[in-house]
């Protein structure tokens, strides 16, 4: 009976000790958005006229791998642009994720209601060794990310955005540019 009493006392001290954590790290008035930029994963080069290859045996086992490593990051929804490379990239998460792709367009990046839409969400954007760095500096607000080299399909920058709900100000930002092979 003792142990059972004392189990419970450490139960509910740890529950009660979290919960405050919990609500001192998050003010309720912020929102908190995680951005994961990934370019496709390798693709066909093998017919240098095909502007819109499929992946290489390799790209399709990199998209499992990208699929793995968001696998506890709570992914709320994965963008890609419309190219085959891109949504082969993107589908291993989606699917992972239970999210259909959202397609977008390069030209039009980092818009109010693409801002409007991912707040306060975790979201995985596919893109190119150009777009990719570009929509990151986009939604960091500086140019942090330079393009990526035609050869690298490893590189993932994690912008993290916290925002003040009521007045819509960055409170904190943070760029986390890695590789992941």
């Amino acid at each position: 009976m003792m142990r059972i009493l004392l189990f419970l006392f450490v139960v509910t001290a740890t529950t009660l000790s979290c919960d405050g954590q919990k609500k001192k790290e998050s003010p309720s008035n912020t929102i908190t958005t995680n951005y994961y930029f990934i370019r496709h994963a390798e693709k066909d080069l093998s017919d240098p006229s095909n502007r819109n290859p499929d992946l290489t045996i390799e790209g399709e086992e990199r998209a499992e791998r990208w699929k793995a490593y968001f696998s506890d990051k709570d992914i709320d929804a994965v963008y890609s642009t419309d190219y085959i490379r891109t949504m082969r990239t993107a589908a291993p998460t989606a699917v992972a994720n239970n999210v259909e792709i959202q397609s977008y367009n390069p030209a039009d990046l980092n818009s109010e209601d693409f801002k409007m839409d991912t707040a306060g969400k975790n979201i995985v954007v596919v893109g190119h060794s150009n777009t990719t760095p570009n929509f990151a500096n986009a939604a960091l607000g500086e140019n942090s990310f330079k393009d990526i080299d035609e050869s690298e399909y490893f590189h993932l920058y994690h912008v993290q955005l916290v925002v003040n709900d009521e007045t819509g100000e960055v409170i904190d930002k943070k760029n986390i540019a890695t590789v992941v092979d």
